[in-house]
């Protein structure tokens, strides 16, 4: 990695000093060989038609009104008298007039390369020979059919220019190509995670410095999540545990419980053995759960389909439970309701749970809760919209927008040390899951959360598998 190599300026110096030289080499060969096509006679000299007017003056002179024979091919001519009327030649009237003036005029040059050539004759006559200047090929027929050599020239010439460009350009791309193809293998291996490979030395300076850096990422890269692997397995190693450790005290607290229930006991206290048996056979289910999701296994909940009655009066018997555990004072509005819902009542259950706990948490102890589970009907779809309200601080607005992200830990208003901000991030993957979100918001005496459930179109109805025991 240490090696020095090119740089990528020194690289697009060497493109444009091989572009000039190729460039030199092209005009200067497209210029020899048009020399030589002149010395062998295949290409007559631009001079050509003007040599032949010179060396052809004399029979031009006596030729009088007839000398096409002795004039060179291409070239255009006007017999004219002294007082300058046309009498003999090729030239139109147009021509014709465009000539004498030059005539009178004392000017060869007419236009684009052509010139005239005033010749006396012997008559007294005015002989006006137009020709031009230009390089032709020595067959006739090659002139009708290919462009002047001169032009030829050039379109050849511009034709290997333009194959110079492109094939350098090929060439040198070919090569950044290869050199950042090897940055795109390691930033591949690193997406995947793959970690232990070696990475080989770049020709050119500033990719092998990227892929220095690329190293020294990997490196860091894989310190990181080697403590992170370590530190996860800790993690699992100690909630398996704790799990563990957990189930003696429940088994205690399950089996007294029980004795509980099968004693003479007042209507009360037979209502708190049974909500602590209730929640022994929840610890339990959790855990289990837990040991599911440690060894691997997704540990998703059975869907069932349940009629929205039975889930409202699964939903109030929790808040009974959570409201009686804190000794708060609780508001219900639960209606019957027609319509079915498939969803797993067990992460449900969970997550309004975890809802009601957080109200209890931070309400007036005095006010208490309100809850209230209905139907509503929302973007032309049903759903069990489930409400939880308490009468403390409410949420802020870093709340209302953060509060349901894993380990929010927000102001103190309504998050303290102790939490670890699970509880409505738990909720709100809860409820997707079941096709349904989370929305938090105020009302006038404190915080406000709503539980969506998508509720079972008409059509997709059937028999309600009613759960009585959860």
């Amino acid at each position: 990695m240490k090696r020095r190599g090119k740089s990528i300026s020194g690289l697009f110096l060497r493109f444009a000093v091989l572009f000039c030289i190729n460039t030199a080499v092209i005009l200067l060969g497209g210029m020899l060989l048009l020399m030589g096509a002149a010395r062998t006679g295949f290409v007559l000299p631009a001079n050509y038609t003007e040599t032949r007017l010179t060396d052809r003056m004399p029979e031009i002179k006596a030729a009088g009104d007839f000398p096409d024979r002795w004039l060179p091919d291409g070239a255009a001519y006007g017999i004219y008298s002294q007082e300058g009327d046309l009498r003999a030649g090729n030239f139109d009237n147009k021509e014709s007039e465009a000539a004498w003036d030059h005539y009178k005029n004392g000017n060869t040059y007419a236009s684009a390369g052509n010139y005239y050539r005033f010749i006396k004759q012997d008559n007294g006559n005015i002989c006006i020979v137009k020709y031009d200047l230009y390089m032709k090929y020595s067959r006739a027929e090659l002139n009708e059919i290919l462009p002047a050599p001169e032009i030829l020239s050039f379109v050849v010439d511009g034709i290997l220019i333009i194959l110079n460009v492109v094939f350098l350009s090929r060439h040198f791309a070919g090569r950044l190509n290869r050199e950042l193809g090897k940055l795109e293998k390691i930033t591949e291996k690193i997406a995947e995670n793959n970690l232990e490979f070696e990475t080989s030395p770049s020709d050119i300076r500033e990719i092998s410095q990227v892929m220095g850096s690329f190293c020294r990422m990997k490196d860091a890269l894989k310190a990181s999540l080697t403590q992170q692997w370590d530190m996860e397995r800790q993690k699992q190693e100690q909630l398996a545990s704790l799990t563990h450790d957990i189930k003696t005290p429940l088994t205690i607290i399950k089996g007294n419980a029980e004795l509980l229930a099968e004693s003479p006991l007042s209507r009360e206290n037979k209502e708190c053995a049974d909500y602590i048996l209730s929640n022994a056979g929840d610890i339990e289910r959790y855990l289990g759960r837990i040991k599911e999701v440690l060894n691997g296994s997704p540990g998703g909940g059975e869907v069932h389909r349940l009629s929205c009655s039975r889930l409202g009066a699964i939903l109030h018997e929790a808040a009974l439970q959570v409201a009686a555990a804190e000794k708060l004072p609780a508001a219900f509005d639960v209606r019957l309701m027609e319509g079915e819902i498939d969803c797993c009542p067990e992460n449900i259950l969970r997550a309004w749970k975890n809802i009601l706990s957080n109200a209890a948490e931070y309400t007036d102890k005095k006010r208490g809760i309100e809850v209230s589970v209905r139907l509503r009907d929302r973007e032309d779809h049903k759903f069990l919209e489930a409400v939880v309200r308490d009468y403390g601080p409410g949420f802020s607005p870093r709340d209302l927008k953060y509060a349901d992200q894993e380990f929010y830990s927000g102001d103190a208003s309504r998050h303290n040390r102790e939490h670890q901000g699970l509880g409505l991030a738990i909720a709100r993957n809860f409820l997707k899951e079941q096709g349904g979100w989370l929305e938090l918001g105020n009302h006038s005496g404190g915080a406000e959360v709503r539980c969506w459930i998508s509720v079972l179109p008409l059509e997709q109805r059937g028999e309600s598998d009613l759960i009585r025991d959860l």
